[in-house]
């Protein structure tokens, strides 16, 4: 399993980020207490694990990640 919590200033739209398996799940800084599971892509979670491990905020912007790769189909919200 993969966790990193981002502060504010790192990401001003993403507060955490859980990869488990094939399984992405999410928490905005908008609402800190409800995450939303993701199914992800090979490709997708090949991707985030990268950006994750080594992330610099002023490279990546973990909001325009995650809104492309929803954009994309490599990641689809679960409904529970």
């Amino acid at each position: 399993m993969l966790f990193r919590e981002f502060s504010v200033d790192e990401s001003s739209a993403i507060y955490c980020i859980s990869v488990l398996g094939n399984n992405v799940t999410i928490a905005f800084q908008s609402n800190t207490e409800k995450q939303y599971i993701f199914a992800a892509s090979d490709r997708f979670i090949a991707h985030i694990r990268a950006v994750v491990t080594d992330f610099n905020p002023t490279e990546h912007s973990m909001g325009s990640i995650i809104a492309k790769a929803r954009k994309s189909g490599d990641l689809e919200i679960i409904n529970i």
